[in-house]
Order: structure tokens, then sequence, then C-alpha cells
């Protein structure tokens, strides 16, 4: 999904929301601000916004002076999203349709994004969590993903944000549930971005009991293949069902030749929403349109 103008908005709307989050001073607000503008004169509308995203992550932590300035939120939000296992793991086992159940936790719990416009805190996050995951599919192709199941050998889950992640273990721990053969590999950035996914929140929530833990290589808030390590590229490449989580990955990878390949997100952008042809805050689960 290349680059638009809308897109250009949304990322200084971003860049403006870091810079009070992390507290920064006035005058390193302002100059992270204007590199962010001198990039945006020349960025390439070929791209991704993942990939200029990643850029100006770049550009930004010459001014923070922080590799992981998100930590201490990322770290809270894994936390409070912990508190909602017992309850939702229940839901999910005692729902008709498990896997489907646990498809919308996942999903809902890509709300819990602090690179949103405008980000919602904690508490209220973990109400609207309940809500979304009982609100249907704009796009629903689940059944699709099953039928990928039955067959797959190895799936590889390509994370988003942390507090999510650990609704992203309940759906890993259902598929295995099911398909105890399959060999699961969760995926999370090779340093952090935002409040990407890294080893550290893997680690935070236990992903190593369900999947084996790999990173990409890669700084971008999603997945840009050019960008990404040799190792993550061939694991993509072999992996015989790809579960893409968040709007980041939908945005990078959209369009890719790769069979089996779906992503599951909360469409948040206007940009996202015409591209995917759902209304704004949809939740999706739609197999790839390959071009």
């Amino acid at each position: 999904m290349k680059l638009q103008q809308e897109c250009v908005a949304c990322i200084i709307a971003q860049v403006k929301n870091v810079t009070k989050m992390l507290h920064m001073s006035a005058p390193i607000q302002d100059a992270a601000m204007k590199d962010t503008l001198d990039y945006l004169k020349f960025v390439n509308y070929e791209s991704c916004t993942p990939e200029s995203m990643g850029d100006i992550w770049r550009i930004m932590l010459g001014h923070i002076g922080d590799c992981d300035p998100y930590a201490a939120i990322k770290s809270r939000c894994n936390l409070e999203a912990m508190k909602m296992v017992p309850s939702t793991r229940e839901k999910i086992a005692r729902a008709k349709k498990p896997l489907a159940v646990a498809l919308k936790y996942a999903v809902a719990g890509n709300l819990i994004d602090y690179g949103m416009e405008h980000p919602v805190s904690i508490e209220e996050q973990n109400a609207q969590i309940d809500a979304i995951a009982r609100t249907p599919f704009a796009i629903d192709n689940s059944d699709r993903l099953i039928t990928a199941l039955v067959r797959a050998k190895t799936m590889l889950y390509l994370g988003d944000n942390a507090g999510e992640i650990v609704f992203d273990k309940l759906l890993i721990e259902r598929i295995r549930l099911m398909y105890p053969s399959l060999d699961v590999s969760f995926v999370v950035k090779g340093s952090a971005v935002l409040n990407d996914v890294t080893r550290a929140d893997a680690e935070e929530v236990g992903m190593g009991e369900v999947a084996r833990v790999i990173d990409n290589g890669d700084a971008s808030p999603g997945t840009v293949l050019p960008r990404t390590s040799e190792a993550f590229q061939k694991a993509f490449a072999a992996a015989d069902v790809v579960l893409s989580k968040g709007q980041g990955n939908y945005e990078s990878l959209s369009g890719v030749k790769k069979d089996n390949l779906f992503f599951l997100f909360t469409a948040k952008c206007d940009t996202v929403c015409v591209e995917a042809g759902v209304p704004k805050l949809s939740i999706v689960c739609m197999q790839n349109r390959s071009i």
C-alpha cells in the first residue's frame, strides 16, 4: 500500500503525539518536527507509510537520546492486558467457535496502539476490548484461514504492538490446541520502534510458551520486506501460513505475492479503510489480495 498525501498529515500528527507523550522540551519538539518536515519534502510516495515512519523514528531517536523511550508504556500495557487473560481464556474456551472468538480478541487487542492520532487510555482500552470482541468482522475470511491451517505445517505470526501481544498469545494457544503439530514462530521487531513488540515484550508475556520467537531484523512499524533480515525473508517465504497483525503490517504487506497470507487488524485510518473497503474502526480478518 503506497504512501498517500493523507498519510503525511497522519505522520506529522504521530510525531506531535510522540514528542508530547515523551514530555520532550519545546525546543526539542520543534527540532524533531523540523527534521520530520525536511524528510517529508523528499519522501518517496512509492514507499509505504511504515517505511517512512521507520526513517522518521530513527531521526527522532537522535533527539530523544533513548533507544526504547516507550519501554515503560509498553510494559504497563502488557501487564494491564495480562490481567484480562483468565477471563478472556474462559470466554474463548466456552464459545461455540473458540477459534473465531480468539481471533476477535486478538484483533480487539489491536486497539492498544499509542501510535494512533488520538490514543486512548489503558482503562478505556480494556473497557473497549470486550465490546469489540463481540462485533462481527467487516471482512471475514476466517474460514479460509482455518482451511489453510488444516493443511499447514508452519505458521509465521507477525506481531504488532505491546499489550495486544497478550491476546496474540491466547490466539496462538488456541491454534496450537486445534493443530498441535503446527510449528509456530512469533515475529517481533529487530529493535524498538514506537510501541511495536520486541523480544523484551515477548519475554514479559511468556510468548515462548506457545511459539518460537524470532525477530525480523528491522525497526519499521510494519514489515517492510526489503529492510528485513535475510533470515526473516527466508522464514516468510517458507511459511505455509502467515498471520499478519495490525494496520502497519497491512500497509506494508498488502498485495505482496504470498500464498496464505492473512491480515488481522482494526481499520483505524481513512486511507486504510478505503484500501480495504471497510468503515472506520471495523475489525478485519482478510486474506491477501495479491497482485
